[in-house]
């Protein structure tokens, strides 16, 4: 690699720090008003109704697991309603290279889905990395330098408040049958955790300090 694209990388590739109304999974469309992740584990108990509302048997079953799950393990979570109805975690109670790297403010969201297929659910925990450059090569580049995961995925998407790319690690399974149990949910938390530090290990070389 030619020393003016290291240089270019170095000088271009940072990290996000402290913008989440910016650089969010949510909201997904622009008329859609941001709703701290603060005020969402705040107010769980009032966003429930209208979270569970409409949805259909087996999701509602899962989303109730989930829950569950997460509170026995203690993590202090939200329920989003409006925002693609998903659950959210900030992602360093999951990740501690998530506080070492990125922000308090980086943001985990869980989702149960309709699969792709259309014969099953999905459990999939998405979050946004903290690297953020105005030059599209930038994060292309950067997304080919990162590891190559065994379970998650990276993938980079652009973010509808600015324009910019955004690089995301998701981990996505099928639940046959579809139900969440604790045990899957645990084993997910986990593959989560280890492949984000990898991630994070691997990025903090790109650019180098």
């Amino acid at each position: 690699m030619s020393k003016d694209k290291d240089e270019r990388k170095r000088s271009h590739l940072r990290l996000v720090v402290n913008n989440a109304e910016n650089r969010s999974a949510r909201p997904s469309a622009p008329e859609q008003e941001f709703v701290p992740l603060e005020e969402l584990i705040a107010n769980r108990d009032l966003f429930r109704p209208a979270f569970y509302r409409g949805m259909g048997r087996l999701q509602t079953k899962g989303y109730q697991q989930l829950e569950r799950f997460l509170a026995n393990r203690g993590a202090p979570y939200g329920i989003d309603p409006v925002h693609g109805k998903v659950m959210v975690l900030p992602a360093g109670s999951v990740s501690p290279e998530a506080l070492e790297y990125g922000s308090p403010q980086d943001e985990l969201l869980l989702s149960i889905s309709e699969d792709a297929g259309g014969s099953g659910l999905c459990f999939s925990l998405e979050m946004i990395l903290p690297y953020f450059s105005e030059d599209d090569a930038v994060m292309e580049e950067a997304l080919l330098f990162a590891p190559v995961l065994q379970y998650g995925a990276l993938f980079l998407e652009e973010n509808p408040h600015d324009g910019m790319l955004d690089l995301i690690y998701r981990l996505a399974v099928p639940l046959f049958p579809p139900v969440l149990t604790a045990r899957l949910a645990e084993r997910m938390f986990a593959i989560f955790s280890f492949e984000l530090k990898e991630t994070f290990l691997a990025l903090s070389d790109y650019p180098e300090g």
